[in-house]
């Protein structure tokens, strides 16, 4: 069975559109000098990119890295799609908590151990920052989703037991 859906956003003739091979994301072009980059998962357009004075024509995506190329009227630019070091936490003695795959996970600096530990609540945002309260055993994790939110997370207190994400509660 297909699943047909449009996505709205460009205001004139969409040149090229492709999925991106690792991420759930569909990055367009157009004659409205516009790139757009679409959520798979909501339906929804997350990042437009804009040239004034050039139509964009063509797209391509690295295989590996966070990159896409798009084409122009006037040549070629190379556009990173987010940071490619995760956002993470760290702490004294214990390790560091980072957000890899739609999870945050926590290695376990003497032992090298790594696990996830706490599914995000929201798997497909744009993480800018992450803060870690000890006593609390808190963790605020910054996005730029809807204008910029923060979620609050408490972590387990032996994390290294948690590293089944269906087990934790976030």
């Amino acid at each position: 069975t297909w699943e047909v859906d449009t996505f709205r956003g460009h205001f004139n003739n969409v040149s090229c559109a492709l999925f991106h091979p690792r991420q759930e994301l569909i990055i367009s072009d157009s004659e409205d000098k516009t790139i757009r980059i679409w959520d798979m998962a909501k339906r929804t357009g997350i990042q437009t990119f804009r040239r004034e004075h050039d139509r964009f024509w063509i797209l391509t995506c690295h295989p590996e890295l966070n990159l896409f190329a798009a084409g122009h009227d006037n040549g070629m630019i190379v556009f990173k799609l987010e940071r490619e070091r995760p956002a993470y936490a760290s702490l004294n003695n214990e390790g560091v908590y980072f957000l890899k795959d739609k999870y945050v996970r926590h290695t376990d600096l003497s032992s090298s151990r790594d696990g996830p530990i706490l599914p995000l609540r929201r798997g497909g945002v744009r993480v800018q920052s992450m803060s870690f309260n000890p006593p609390d055993r808190a963790l605020l994790v910054n996005s730029d989703t809807d204008g910029g939110t923060y979620e609050l997370y408490i972590v387990p207190k032996d994390s290294s037991q948690a590293h089944d994400p269906v087990a934790c509660n976030a």
